[in-house]
Formats: C-alpha cells, structure tokens, sequence
C-alpha cells in the first residue's frame, strides 16, 4: 500500500498538474497514516504532504485537504488491521 502510494506521488511529480497533484493528497495521506508513530517516514510524509498542499491552488485546496484526511484514514486502518493479533479462544 505504501508502495503504491509512493509510485502515485512520484508519477505525479514527474507529470504535475493541478488536477493530479489535488488528487495525490490522498496517497501522501496513505503514507502519513501508515507511519504515523513518530518516525523518519512519517514525518517526511507529513512535510511532503503539507507542501504539496500548500502549493494547490485556492480553489483545489478543500479537495486536497479532504483527500489528504481521507487518505490518513485508510492508512490508519489498513496499519491497525495489519498489526493486531486476534484474541485466541
């Protein structure tokens, strides 16, 4: 998932537009929550994300933002879905 991502964000960067780069905020919110704990990944992330917002334009900026969330949801699930053990009985 973290792999995918980060393939979206560099296709991005290597083909920007303003449609694509709001839409990427969703991958770079995949990265953020997947590495949420205080980490190097995590906080690279989180910069990366912010800058990349900062640059949208006015009118794209409330899509990234919500992408952005959107993104950090799913990678906050898919790591406690990854990393709980199920109770044995």
């Amino acid at each position: 998932m973290a792999g995918s991502s980060s393939l979206a964000i560099l296709y991005v960067a290597a083909h920007a537009n303003p449609m694509s780069r709001t839409f990427v905020q969703a991958a770079s919110g995949v990265i953020v929550g997947l590495f949420l704990q205080p980490s190097t990944s995590g906080i690279v992330a989180l910069v990366t994300g912010a800058l990349s917002l900062s640059a949208l334009p006015r009118r794209s900026f409330i899509g990234g933002v919500a992408l952005f969330a959107l993104g950090a949801a799913a990678g906050v699930a898919a790591m406690i879905l990854t990393s709980m053990t199920l109770a044995r009985c």
